[in-house]
């Protein structure tokens, strides 16, 4: 927002801001002594809305100042009426969270309680086997090698699961609470609003291609290192790209995002790529993002 003049108190402020109004630029007046000071919200509009100030003061009887005043009422309605509805349509994510229940849910709630439990078995005896079931590439002791993968040749050779699985995998308390939880607060708004069987495509074709990028994404980077990665992080920034792509085309599902939501997932997206909390799978999530994002944006 940037000052733009100020108008003299003999000349009506009113006037002159339904005039600006009614031309597509919103403005603000700030009473002083000597008259207001007049700031304009878009800084693009600078030029042309001080060109109008001068006009105005310069000639303040010109009949086009008053013809502004029906243009500016339609515009309040217009944005009034679209006020309304975005509140109608926004959801709070507390709201579906309190509202959880199971049968309307039942696919976020499978997601969340299948991961808690493979990672309860990874603590266990047997979670390096569980792990090499759900891996993209199953590892293997080499005498001469070490421990080394199997590449993709178990997918050529039947084991398609591998393709998804990874995305039920956590390495850490903080990685599957952080997880399960943005997946309960954002697929609950998807299945909710869209049903079950669009999370579930949703799902399926992020996990697929989130935990492909990230395999080639380490492949290309080290083909010696084990491709050893998890989480269902891929997932939950392809839903949060859907959602937010929701809220910007089409509102009136009642998918929004809140801002803040939005400056928090692109934050923490950047902040694991700079390495400074330790090797993240920041390949999945771009891929999962952009995997969302068209999703979002084609109006899946």
């Amino acid at each position: 927002m940037r000052q733009i003049g100020t108008l003299p108190r003999n000349l009506d402020s009113q006037i002159f801001g339904d005039h600006l109004l009614a031309l597509g630029m919103k403005a603000r007046f700030d009473e002083q002594p000597d008259g207001w000071l007049v700031w304009i919200y878009n800084e693009d509009q600078l030029a042309w809305a001080r060109a109008e100030l001068e006009a105005y003061v310069r000639q303040p009887d010109d009949p086009r100042f008053g013809e502004g005043a029906r243009a500016a009422e339609e515009v309040r309605r217009n944005e009034t009426k679209l006020e309304k509805e975005y509140r109608k349509n926004f959801r709070e994510v507390a709201d579906l969270w309190s509202g959880l229940r199971l049968r309307r849910r039942p696919l976020t709630l499978t997601l969340v309680i299948v991961s808690v439990v493979v990672f309860i078995l990874e603590q266990t005896s047997q979670g390096l086997r569980v792990q090499n079931a759900l891996m993209i590439t199953a590892v293997h002791a080499d005498p001469q090698r070490g421990l080394i993968d199997d590449g993709l040749s178990r997918i050529f050779s039947g084991e398609v699961w591998r393709l998804a699985t990874p995305i039920f995998l956590h390495f850490g308390i903080l990685h599957i609470l952080f997880n399960c939880w943005a997946i309960t607060l954002e697929g609950t708004m998807v299945e909710v609003s869209r049903g079950t069987l669009r999370l579930a495509i949703l799902v399926l074709v992020s996990a697929v291609l989130s935990n492909v990028g990230q395999y080639i994404y380490m492949d290309r980077a080290d083909p010696v290192a084990l491709h050893l990665f998890g989480g269902l992080s891929g997932v939950a920034y392809a839903l949060f790209g859907y959602l937010w792509m929701k809220g910007q085309y089409e509102p009136e599902q009642g998918m929004i995002l809140h801002p803040n939501t939005i400056t928090t997932m692109l934050f923490w997206l950047a902040l694991c790529m700079t390495g400074w909390i330790g090797p993240i799978a920041n390949a999945a999530h771009v891929v999962g993002l952009l995997v969302g994002v068209a999703f979002g944006a084609l109006r899946f």
